[in-house]
């Protein structure tokens, strides 16, 4: 994004009733929105006949999130100017976001045959197969299209978002460094590159492009969004810091009352308050009154688990379930909470349950090496299926096989699943896959797992070596997000046997909101702690 290019959340609602947001990439900066639409309703109702302000007026309503106004001024035009390719495109945009398929392929379709620049034939071709499922296509037809116009920017974008939806984080930072030596200034590419980057690990390159981002474009409600992620991790809630980033989450409010995004900002930074309760009202709150937005149940259910009241937040997940069972992260959700809640949840459906959600997810979602992952350790650790377990945690790894993480993933189920050797193997190789240098966020547990499987297998040296790369990655990760340095830093001093450092370590994450379930790990690790310098004094 560039130029006088902007962002905007929007809220649409589906023909089943569930309210979704989703950002629009809009030419200007949006202004006196309701005053341009009675101007323009006013004027097409007198000139029925005409379509160039029944267009703006389209452009208009789709900007506002009316959309099923919009798709009807949008098929108005269409009948009157039959031969406005980027009409049938941007009507079939809509349609394809609101999961009516059939209805967007038609449109893309017979903007394919009034097409007649290759490039943009390749990327109707894409976003064909997007509808029809097939990324693997789309992937294929960006790539034509850029190769052929390596200067349109729209095609490294496309191409970048599958990579993204694919868990691709490699692929995708390829293809918007590629946007960002193009346009160093695009703003989307620049928050994509962001949130690949922490995909990766890499917390100090993405801290750089968010800085980028903020100095770019300060009021943007995505930019916002993950700087306040950003501050709320690092415990800046507090004095003058403090007053920023309320000052920041009131922004976010003012742009997008009817967002779940800002709501959970702002729950988020009274938890790192530590007025846990007030934080659960507002997503209340806001779930009250957007009953129909799983957005706000994902959210609410996911605070309430990092709180700790783990059955209110499998009630909560169920009915974002329930409202929206296409989204990958309520089945992540649902993965987290089910195991420590341990019991089956009634659902108008009948019941669901660990196994059913498993499933379900490895079926809507079989390109994503994450599921796979999660899958592997709930098979593993909860649903006690060993080997099958293991079997599909090592998908994922095939899947993305140069991504550390997934490696690390594998590497800990295994460990979970008593294959120890077996487990270091895994997280040796992902190890080896981190970039030289610099600080990752998942090379902190890495180090304490490997730590932990060389200590059941006996090699005091190695385990040793490793709680002692796990101290170094903390202090590295300990200004980014301190809660979660010093939780793995107190797993690192324990297993070094430095009993005083590891309940320092430990209380310091207490103090500075760790969440459940580690927190209750924390909080039973110090009692144990305490009564062994207890028993040790007596002695």
């Amino acid at each position: 994004m560039s130029g006088n290019l902007a962002t905007q959340l929007v809220q649409f609602s589906q023909s089943s009733g569930v309210d979704l947001n989703v950002h629009l990439v809009l030419d200007e900066k949006p202004t006196r929105q309701e005053q341009k639409l009675k101007t323009l309703s006013k004027y097409v109702q007198k000139y029925p006949q005409g379509w160039k302000k029944r267009l703006e007026l389209a452009d208009l309503l789709y900007s506002m999130g009316i959309w099923q106004q919009a798709i009807a001024e949008y098929r108005q035009v269409i009948s009157r100017s039959p031969q406005l390719m980027n009409v049938r495109l941007q009507l079939a945009k809509i349609l394809q976001m609101m999961k009516r398929e059939a209805e967007a392929i038609e449109l893309y379709q017979s903007a394919l045959r009034l097409c007649c620049n290759q490039g943009t034939q390749h990327h109707i071709s894409g976003l064909i197969a997007l509808c029809k499922g097939d990324s693997q296509k789309a992937i294929v037809a960006f790539d034509f299209a850029a190769d052929l116009e390596p200067d349109k920017i729209v095609h490294w974008l496309a191409l970048g978002q599958v990579q993204m939806e694919r868990e691709n984080p490699i692929g995708a930072l390829q293809v918007f460094s590629r946007v960002l030596s193009l346009n160093p200034d695009d703003i989307v590419a620049l928050i994509h590159s962001y949130d690949m980057l922490m995909a990766v690990g890499d917390f100090q390159e993405a801290r750089q492009k968010l800085n980028r981002a903020i100095a770019l474009a300060p009021d943007d409600f995505r930019v916002l969004q993950r700087q306040l992620d950003q501050r709320c991790s690092m415990g800046l809630v507090s004095n003058e810091e403090g007053k920023q980033t309320k000052k920041l989450i009131g922004s976010m409010l003012r742009q997008a009352p009817h967002g779940a995004e800002a709501y959970k900002s702002l729950a988020y930074y009274h938890i790192y308050r530590g007025d846990w309760a007030q934080g659960a009202e507002v997503l209340a709150e806001f779930t009250e009154q957007h009953p129909n937005n799983p957005s706000g149940w994902y959210y609410y259910g996911q605070y309430l688990f990092h709180t700790g009241e783990c059955h209110q937040a499998a009630q909560m997940m169920l009915k974002a379930y329930r409202l929206y069972p296409d989204d990958c992260e309520i089945y992540r959700g649902l993965c987290r909470i089910l195991p420590v809640e341990a019991l089956p949840l009634s659902s108008q459906g009948g019941n669901v349950n660990l196994a059913l959600i498993i499933e379900e997810m490895l079926k809507r979602f079989p390109q994503r090496w994450s599921v796979w992952a999660t899958a592997g350790r709930v098979l593993v650790e909860s649903l006690k299926e060993i080997e099958r377990g293991c079997s599909v945690s090592l998908q994922g790894t095939q899947l993305q096989p140069q991504l550390p993480d997934a490696w690390f993933r594998h590497g800990r189920v295994l460990a979970l699943a008593l294959k120890h050797q077996q487990a270091v193997e895994a997280l040796q190789q992902g190890w080896q896959l981190l970039p030289k240098g610099g600080g990752y966020l998942q090379s902190l547990p890495a180090a304490v797992w490997l730590g932990e499987s060389y200590q059941v297998l006996l090699d005091d040296v190695a385990s040793r070596k490793w709680w002692e790369e796990a101290c170094l990655q903390a202090k590295k990760l300990m200004t980014f997000n301190p809660a979660t340095a010093d939780y793995w830093q107190g797993r690192a001093l324990e297993g070094l046997g430095d009993t005083f450092g590891a309940m320092k370590a430990y209380r310091n994450a207490l103090n500075l909101q760790l969440f459940y379930p580690p927190r209750r790990e924390v909080e039973a690790a110090v009692k144990r702690l305490q009564a062994m310098v207890r028993k040790d004094n007596r002695a």
